[in-house]
C-alpha cells in the first residue's frame, strides 16, 4: 500500500564562533562544514569546537590544528559509519599531536567535541571537558556526560584505576578513547548546542533558552558569546549552534556553509599565527572600552626639550671649530665654548719608542709561552671511567639458568687455557702481571650468553600445520618456547616506553595461528552454517572480495568464527611471537621499515605496480612480508583483534610478577578487564599516514574506541593440547536445536 504521508526529510543548519577573551591569541577554535541541502544528498553536515589546554605548549596552534584536522579527516575516511569516521578523525589529530610534540619535547593538548548531523541522526564525539545540549519544547538537555577526572574518584572514594583511565585532551597520549554517542534522533524545531568547556562555566540554562528563541543559528551563536557574565570573565569560549528543520522550511532557513575542508599540519597553523600576531595592530582601550586618542602633550614638551638641545649643540660646536667669528664667541659665550687655537701638546718621543718595545716583547713572550704549551704532550691525570648499568633482572636470570657444574667447568676450561697460553709464549715462569691477569680469569664468574632461541623447533617438536576443513583457513604452528617481548628502547626509534617496556622474556605453549587474516569467503562459510552474524556493512556477497580480509567485524563475532574452528582469538602476546619469532625483531621481515618500493606491507597511500592500491589488498599479498614462520599480512592492511583487555603499563605488571616468583613469565593472558581490546599490526588507513612505521613494528599496541571498522579485521589461535589437531565436526552432528557446531571456548 502507497504511503500517502512520507516522513518529512530532516535537515540542519548552524553556525560556529569563538570570543576571542583576554588572551594575546585565542586558545579555542570552531569551524563546521555542510553539504545538505544543497549539496550530496543524504551526506553530512560536521560542527567542531576545539579547546587547547592551558599550561600546554601553543594552545592556540593545538587547539586550531585540532578543529581543521577533524574537519578534514571526517570527509576524507573511508569509513561509512558516522559515528566511526568522528572518532578515527579525533584519533588522526589526537595522534599527530602527540608525536609533534614528542619531536619538539613539549607538551601540547586540546579537547574537541564534533557532531556530525546526517538524515535526521545526529553522532557526537568528545574528549575533554566539552557538552553537547538539546533544547526541545522549551527545555534543555545535556548530551553527553561528564567524566570525573581520576583525582575526583579518588577523592570521592572511588577506587581509580589509573592504568585504564581515559585521557582528557588529545594529545596527552598516544593513542585515545574517545566518547561516541550515536543514532541520536532529531526532530524539526530542536536546536543542537556544542559548548567549549570555559562557556559551560559562565552561561547557565537560562541564557540557553533566551538564546535558543532565535531562528538564525548565527543569531543565537552571537548572543551567547556576548552574554554579560561571559564579558566580565573575558576569557575564550567557543560555541556552535545548529537548527533543525524540515524540507518546507528550507527556504526559510538562512544558511552558512562554513569552512571548506582543507588538510593542515602543525607547523602551518604555527606559522600562520606567528604572521597574524606580526600583522596585527595593537589595541589601545580606554576605561569604557572604546578606543581614544593618546594625550599629545608630553610628546610635544620631550620635542622641545630635545631641539633647544640639539640647537645648543650646534652653537658650541660651531664656536669651538671656528664657523663662528671668535669676537661673536667671545662676547656671546664667553667661558662656555674655549678659544680655537689651543696649546699643542708635548710628545716625549723616548717613552714612547719604550712603550711600543715594552709591548713588542710582551707580544713576543706571550708567543713563546704558548708555543711551548702547545707542544706538550696531551696526558689525563686521572682516568676516566664509563658507568656500566647492570640489568638486574637479566644477571639473575642467568644466575638461575647456570648451574654449579657448568660454572666449576667453564673454569677449568679457562684455567687450561690460560696454562696452555702461558706454556706456547716459553715462559717458565709467570709474571707478576700475567699471575694476576690467571687469577682473574679464573675467579670471574663466566655467565654465558643466552643466544636467541631458534626459530626451527627440535625434530621431535615439529607439529603438522593443517587447513581447517570448515572455513578452509591455513594454521601455522609455533613451537612452544621462550621469546622477547616488547621493545629495546636503545634499537627501535619509534618503542614507546610507556606502553612497550620494560622488554621481558616470556614463555608460551605451542599454539597454530592462522596464516592470513580471515577473509570475507571464510567468514561467509560460518554465516551459512547459521554460527556466525552477518554484519550490516560486511562485503561478504560482493563478487571479486572473497579473498579479501573480513572488516566491520566486532571482537564479539571475531571470538565465534574462532570457536567455531575450535579456538580463540589471540592474546597480544601469542600475536607479538607468531609476527616477530624470538629474534627481538621489530617488524615482521626483520628492522628495515616498510615502504612504497620494498613492499613488505600494505601500508596508507600504498599503489602497486598495476596503478591498485589507496586500500585494502587480497590477503597475502606481500609475501616479501612474511614472519620467521611464514605468516602473512602481520603488518598492514587491516589491524587485527586479539582477546586482550587493553592496559598500557601492564608489562611492568608482568615484570614484577617474573620478579616475585623468580621464574620466566609464563603464558600471560593479561589484564581480568577493561574498556577497549588491543589491537596489533596497523593497518592501511589514510588517518594512519604519518604513524605507520610505529603502528606496523611487531610490538606496536594500540586499542578501538567503537566497537568495529573497515579496517580491522583478524586472525585465530587454536591451543596445542597434546598435539593434536582440532578435529572437524560435521554441522549435522551438534546438539538438537543448538546451529553452533564445534568446540566450546
Amino acid at each position: 500500500m502507497e504511503n500517502n504521508n512520507p516522513e518529512p526529510k530532516v535537515y540542519s543548519a548552524g553556525y560556529a564562533g569563538t570570543f576571542h577573551g583576554s588572551s594575546d591569541f585565542s586558545t579555542e577554535y570552531s569551524c563546521f562544514y555542510e553539504k545538505e541541502p544543497d549539496g550530496t544528498v543524504g551526506a553530512s553536515n560536521l560542527y567542531v569546537l576545539a579547546s587547547g589546554v592551558k599550561g600546554t605548549s601553543f594552545p592556540e596552534v593545538s587547539a586550531r590544528f585540532t578543529a581543521k584536522k577533524i574537519l578534514y579527516e571526517y570527509f576524507h575516511s573511508y569509513d561509512y559509519v558516522d559515528a566511526n569516521k568522528l572518532a578515527l578523525a579525533m584519533r588522526t589529530a589526537n595522534n599527530e599531536i602527540y608525536e609533534y610534540a614528542k619531536v619538539q619535547s613539549d607538551s601540547m593538548e586540546s579537547a574537541a567535541i564534533a557532531a556530525s548531523v546526517t538524515n535526521g541522526k545526529v553522532a557526537i564525539a568528545t574528549v575533554g571537558g566539552c557538552r553537547a545540549y538539546i533544547i526541545r519544547n522549551g527545555k534543555v538537555f545535556q548530551i553527553t556526560e561528564d567524566a570525573a577526572p581520576v583525582e575526583e574518584q579518588e577523592q570521592s572514594g572511588k577506587e581509580a584505576d589509573n592504568s585504564n583511565a581515559i585521557p582528557t585532551s588529545l594529545g596527552k597520549e598516544r593513542d585515545i578513547t574517545t566518547d561516541v554517542y550515536d543514532g541520536i534522533d532529531v526532530h524539526g524545531g530542536d536546536t543542537l548546542l556544542l559548548c567549549s568547556g570555559s562557556l559551560d562555566t559562565f552561561i547557565g540554562k537560562k541564557e540557553i533558552l533566551e538564546a535558543a528563541e532565535n531562528n538564525s543559528p548565527r543569531s543565537i551563536v552571537q548572543q551567547l558569546l556576548g552574554s554579560s557574565s561571559l564579558d566580565k570573565a573575558n576569557v575564550p569560549a567557543s560555541v556552535a549552534a545548529i537548527r533543525i528543520y524540515e524540507g518546507d522550511q528550507v527556504d526559510t532557513m538562512i544558511r552558512v556553509d562554513g569552512d571548506s575542508p582543507e588538510d593542515t599540519d602543525l607547523n602551518l597553523e604555527k606559522k600562520e599565527i606567528e604572521m597574524i600576531r606580526a600583522n596585527r595592530p595593537k589595541k589601545q582601550k580606554s576605561e569604557n572600552g572604546g578606543k581614544k586618542k593618546k594625550d599629545k602633550l608630553p610628546q610635544i614638551i620631550l620635542s622641545v626639550l630635545l631641539g633647544l638641545m640639539l640647537l645648543a649643540a650646534g652653537v658650541w660646536a660651531a664656536a669651538r671649530f671656528g664657523i663662528i667669528p671668535e669676537e661673536f664667541r667671545a662676547k656671546y659665550l664667553g667661558d662656555l665654548v674655549p678659544p680655537r687655537d689651543t696649546p699643542t701638546p708635548t710628545v716625549d718621543w723616548v717613552r714612547e719608542s719604550m712603550t711600543v718595545y715594552e709591548i713588542t716583547a710582551e707580544a713576543q713572550k706571550a708567543f713563546a709561552v704558548a708555543a711551548t704549551v702547545a707542544a706538550w704532550p696531551t696526558q689525563t691525570p686521572y682516568p676516566t671511567f664509563t658507568p656500566v648499568f647492570i640489568d638486574l633482572e637479566e644477571t639473575q636470570t642467568m644466575i638461575r639458568e647456570t648451574t654449579a657444574a657448568e660454572i666449576q667447568n667453564q673454569v677449568a676450561i679457562a684455567v687450561e687455557s690460560t696454562a696452555a697460553a702461558v706454556l706456547e709464549a716459553g715462559n717458565t715462569e709467570t709474571s707478576s702481571q700475567e699471575a694476576e691477569n690467571a687469577d682473574a680469569a679464573v675467579t670471574a664468574t663466566p655467565y654465558p650468553t643466552l643466544a636467541p632461541e631458534a626459530v626451527t623447533p627440535a625434530a621431535d617438536e615439529v607439529k603438522e600445520n593443517y587447513t581447517d576443513e570448515r572455513s578452509g583457513a591455513e594454521m601455522i604452528y609455533i613451537p612452544a618456547g621462550n621469546f622477547m617481548l616488547g621493545s629495546n628502547l636503545n634499537e627501535d626509534p619509534y618503542a614507546d616506553e610507556a606502553e612497550e617496556a620494560p622488554q621481558l622474556r616470556v614463555y608460551l605453549d605451542g599454539y597454530w595461528i592462522g596464516k592470513t587474516e580471515v577473509t570475507n569467503a571464510q567468514y561467509l562459510r560460518c554465516a551459512e552454517a547459521g554460527v556466525c552474524d552477518q554484519g550490516y556493512y560486511m562485503s561478504l556477497y560482493q563478487p571479486g572480495l572473497e579473498n579479501y580480509p573480513v572488516s566491520y567485524v566486532t571482537v564479539e563475532q571475531a571470538e565465534r568464527f574462532c570457536s567455531w574452528i575450535g579456538g580463540h582469538l589471540p592474546t597480544e602476546y601469542q600475536w607479538e611471537k607468531a609476527a616477530r619469532g624470538t629474534d627481538g625483531r621489530i617488524y615482521p621481515w626483520g628492522n628495515e621499515e616498510p615502504d612504497y618500493d620494498n613492499a613488505y606491507a600494505n601500508i596508507p597511500n600504498y599503489v602497486d605496480d598495476e596503478g591498485y592500491g589507496n586500500d585494502l589488498f587480497e590477503v597475502g599479498s606481500f609475501p616479501n612480508g612474511e614472519s620467521p614462520y611464514g605468516l602473512l599480512d602481520m603488518a598492514g592492511n587491516v589491524w587485527e583483534w586479539t582477546s586482550t583487555w587493553y592496559s598500557a603499563n601492564y608489562y611492568q605488571t608482568l615484570q614484577a610478577e617474573g620478579e616475585l616468583s623468580g621464574t620466566t613469565v609464563s603464558n600471560p593472558t593479561g589484564p581480568e578487564n577493561g574498556s577497549s581490546r588491543v589491537m596489533r599490526g596497523g593497518s592501511c588507513a589514510s588517518t594512519e599516514v604519518n604513524n605507520y612505521p610505529a603502528y606496523t613494528r611487531t610490538a606496536g599496541r594500540s586499542y578501538l574506541s567503537q566497537s568495529s571498522s573497515y579496517f580491522v579485521g583478524f586472525r585465530c589461535v587454536v591451543p596445542d593440547n597434546g598435539g593434536t589437531i582440532p578435529p572437524y565436526v560435521d554441522e549435522n552432528q551438534g546438539q538438537p536445536g543448538d546451529p553452533f557446531q564445534g568446540p566450546r571456548p
